[in-house]
């Protein structure tokens, strides 16, 4: 690429010395056996020099030129997307044909090391982030395709008096569309917006849960000689039914082999209810079991049937008595110190007690570090195939599309223009009345305007400098900060939301405090409550699936808002620099000729793509980090891992520290733009003339070439003033400012009335219902006519 790079501009300099040598020679008329050549860059003339500047000439046509036209890249964009399509396709047939699927549509893929998992978790994710990646790229560069304007299409909004957009994501032309491109760009938009919310959630790791037993006994239950099944209370047990009774009844005769631990290390091990695989037994300090009516059990209970984030809240029951307390979530802190006197509330209401807990026993544990999963879900893995196949057949029909030339870039409107250009407009047009009477809102929408493009004569003013705030309007300023703040504000909400959810579990809100809780760090007390509070159905994780990556799309949509106003700056600069006198600029296209120039991209150049890629990349992974779907495998207590697959569920978790990055990011994001755009500026040019770089009128209006001038599009070009009947022919005395390789072009001078681009606003009086061209004498005079005004 350098190589090639080098080579261009080795070309560019050799035509300019060997242009300005034979016109310098021409014009001086040292000798009458030289040549007469034109003050024109000319196939004729200088492919004599440069082969390659003769689209025809074999050495012109390079693998790099035949890399660069539209078809290839198509076609290479068909073999990009196909890959991961059958990729896809392949894992999803493979994976649900050889694991077992559960009443979810969820397989486990192996269970194992925690450590493992995680680090296949990590590495799979960023193997799917990249071939979402490079798919929903090859789907994007197919919709600017499909956005972007043909000849036709600009010769017909022209004809009406109006104009299209080159070279960004317009909504301006895509109400416009032919039925059948806008049929497919709503397709791959559609496309893309199912696998923004599934790609992420068809792999996941799981956690470990024990669903344990655990009782409450009095101080002498070692030495009681009761029966627990007769002598027990009713309501002493949760749940009620007889298989958790006998579970809960078993316990006594299995006491003796269980293990002892002090109060300090038995809150240690079941404050963390993911950590917890062990029967409990607690002994209180001052009951006995006379004090008891007569029996040693004071409560007992099945842990973890409902939801492991309350799975704990047994251990700091008797400190939640207290009305303050009694919604705080019993964290590591809490528990600890209540070790000196560590008492539970019983919930049995007709003796509601506090038991004061002496010691602990202890069954036997497993190793919840060996027990971590990693699972696919079955239903998000068809939605992606089927979704990334359609996506093919999309893309093929994209290209089936492409048989007239598009105006992708800003070169390609000037090159299409300098080669045909349009006649030149009247004063007076057929215009759509509709236009005048459109609501602010229906404008909006539409992205229209009630102004006009034309070139009419007027001084130039220019201004020494314009920030680059002025590459769009304001009304595209207010509609495109409305769509950031939209994106913004469920960020926002969410933020309000964890903060309130965190305070009112007692958990400190302090930036510290939130550090401490660390990025996508499952927490019993940072989870989501509400309507998708538990997944334990296919509906429930399907929703939870579409809740926690609806904040990723929201982050896309805001890619896209923010990347279409870059691109409109960035393109207007392009526009702008066409006005730099020291120099002429080989035309930027999407299918070079000549000494055109391939674009190596669509909107934005590396040095802008490339920071603003990795900027969104990484809010995408902090937001998959603030809100994150939590699984969890569900085992029976003890050593022999059994499983209890019908009690698995998914919660949804948060992380407050990552959403508050979030909203910080954002909002630098939003700043950043706005001082982008504030402190880079437009030098020399007029007010309104920057965004004229995306206007097809605009453009049409500096694209009339002295007659001479046929194979302007081929060379590098400039924006200059030029004389005396050179655009209309003799009769014609204003400067006109056009594009050209014309040798004669002078730098427009401020004060000297020149024929320009201008954008008016509408009048009733400027709507005419006859229409057509005038003949060069009628626009002489029409000239003429306004020039007195």
């Amino acid at each position: 690429m350098a190589d090639s790079m080098s080579e261009l501009n080795s070309d560019e300099y050799e035509l300019s010395t060997i242009h300005e040598s034979v016109t310098s020679d021409s014009h001086t008329g040292s000798s009458s056996s030289l040549p007469e050549y034109p003050p024109y860059a000319t196939t004729d003339m200088l492919g004599r020099y440069i082969p390659e500047a003769d689209p025809d000439h074999p050495r012109a046509i390079s693998l790099l030129r035949k890399l660069s036209k539209r078809a290839t890249m198509l076609r290479i964009q068909l073999g990009l997307a196909a890959s991961v399509a059958i990729l896809n396709t392949v894992v999803w047939i493979w994976a649900t044909a050889t694991h077992h699927l559960d009443h979810r549509g969820v397989g486990t893929l192996f269970t194992g090391d925690c450590t493992t998992t995680s680090t296949t978790n990590s590495l799979v994710h960023l193997l799917l982030n990249g071939l979402s990646t490079l798919f929903l790229g090859t789907g994007n560069y197919c919709m600017q395709i499909l956005v972007a304007p043909s000849r036709a299409d600009l010769d017909s909004a022209h004809s009406s008096g109006d104009w299209l957009e080159v070279g960004v994501l317009s909504f301006r032309n895509i109400f416009r569309l032919r039925p059948r491109r806008l049929v497919l760009w709503l397709a791959l938009g559609a496309i893309s917006t199912v696998l923004h919310l599934v790609w992420n959630s068809t792999v996941f790791a799981s956690l470990p849960f024990t669903i344990f037993v655990g009782a409450i006994t009095t101080s002498d239950f070692q030495w009681a000689t009761d029966n627990w099944n007769a002598s027990t209370t009713q309501g002493s047990i949760r749940p009620m039914n007889s298989t958790d009774h006998e579970r809960i009844y078993d316990l006594q005769g299995r006491a003796r082999n269980f293990t002892w631990l002090d109060k300090l290390s038995c809150l240690k091990l079941y404050v963390d209810p993911l950590n917890t695989t062990s029967d409990v037994i607690l002994v209180a300090k001052n009951l006995t079991s006379a004090q008891n009516n007569g029996s040693s059990l004071v409560q007992g209970w099945i842990n973890g049937l409902t939801s492991w984030d309350y799975a704990n809240f047994w251990v700091c029951g008797g400190a939640q008595k207290d009305h303050a307390h009694q919604n705080d979530y019993c964290t590591l802190d809490w528990a600890l110190s209540l070790a000196s006197n560590w008492t539970i509330a019983t919930w049995e209401a007709p003796h509601y007690q506090e038991v004061e807990i002496d010691y602990c026993l202890i069954g036997g544990q497993a190793d919840n570090k060996q027990r971590c999963g990693f699972h696919f879900s079955a239903p998000a893995m068809s939605a992606v195939s089927i979704c990334t196949l359609i996506g093919c057949v999309l893309i093929f029909l994209v290209g089936r599309t492409q048989k007239e030339h598009l105006m992708v870039t800003l070169g390609d409107a000037i090159s299409t223009f300098l080669e045909n250009p349009e006649p030149l407009p009247s004063d007076e047009v057929t215009i759509d009345d509709r236009r005048l009477h459109a609501s602010f809102l229906k404008r909006i929408i539409s992205g229209r305007t009630n102004t006009i493009v034309s070139p009419k004569p007027a001084p130039w003013s220019p201004y020494s400098s314009l920030s680059w705030f002025h590459a769009m309007s304001r009304q595209r300023w207010l509609v495109s900060y409305t769509f950031f703040l939209a994106g913004f504000a469920p960020v926002v909400f969410c933020l309000i939301y964890v903060l309130i959810s965190l305070s009112n579990q007692g958990i400190s809100i302090s930036p510290s405090e939130l550090w401490k809780q660390g990025l996508g760090q499952p927490k019993g007390f940072a989870l989501i409550q509400g309507p998708w509070r538990v997944g334990s159905s296919f509906s429930d994780f399907a929703q939870q699936v579409l809740f926690t990556n609806g904040l990723q799309l929201l982050v896309s949509c805001a890619y896209m808002v923010f990347n279409n106003i870059l691109s409109r700056q960035l393109v207007a600069d392009e526009w702008v620099r066409l006005l730099t006198p020291e120099e002429k600029k080989p035309l930027r296209v999407s299918q070079p000729r000549g000494l055109q120039r391939s674009t190596y991209m669509l909107s934005m150049p590396f040095k802008y793509s490339v920071p603003t890629m990795v900027l969104f990349i990484a809010l995408h992974w902090l937001v998959s980090q603030a809100i994150f779907l939590v699984q969890t495998t569900v085992y029976q207590s003890g050593p022999a891992s059994s499983r209890v697959p019908e009690k698995d569920n998914s919660r949804i978790g948060f992380s407050a520290i990552g959403i508050l990055l979030v909203v910080a990011m954002l909002m630098l994001l939003i700043l950043g733009l706005l001082v982008h755009s504030a402190v880079r500026k437009y030098r020399d040019v007029p007010f309104g003339f920057p965004r004229l770089g995306t206007c097809s009128a605009g453009i049409s209006a500096v694209c009339h070439a002295p007659t001479g001038d046929r194979d302007a599009h081929l060379f590098p070009v400039r924006m200059g003033v030029v004389t005396k009947g050179q655009v209309l022919g003799p009769g014609d005395d204003a400067d006109w400012l056009i594009m050209s390789t014309y040798i004669g072009l002078q730098a427009p001078q401020r004060g000297s009335v020149i024929v320009q681009p201008l954008e008016e606003k509408l009048r009733k009086h400027d709507i005419v219902r006859a229409s057509g061209d005038l003949d060069e004498e009628g626009l002489l005079a029409e000239r003429q006519r306004h020039s007195l005004r």
